[in-house]
C-alpha cells in the first residue's frame, strides 16, 4: 500500500516507490544517493510540520522538508 512519506511516524520504515521527475526534491535525492527501491525509517519529527529526519538503508542521516515528503511515495514494510 502506497502513502505518503509525510504521514510515516518515527520507528517506521518504508521503501521510496517513486518521487517527482526532474523536481527539486527528485533531484536533491539523487544527489544524496537516494534512489526508488531504497529503505528509509523516519527517526525524528520536527513540530509544526517541520523537517523529518531518516535513516537511509546505508546507515545515513538525511532530513527534508515536510513539503517535499508528501510528494514522495513510499511502501510501508512490517
Amino acid at each position: 500500500m502506497q502513502v505518503r512519506m509525510s504521514t510515516l511516524k518515527i520507528g517506521e520504515k518504508a521503501v521510496i516507490d517513486s518521487f517527482p521527475d526532474n523536481s527539486q526534491e527528485g533531484l536533491r535525492l539523487l544527489s544524496l544517493g537516494i534512489l526508488p527501491g531504497d529503505e528509509v525509517e523516519v527517526t525524528s519529527k520536527a513540530l509544526f510540520l517541520g523537517p523529518l529526519s531518516l535513516k537511509h538503508c546505508k546507515n545515513t542521516f538525511f532530513a527534508i522538508r515536510r513539503s517535499h515528503a508528501k510528494k514522495i511515495l513510499v511502501r510501508l514494510i512490517n
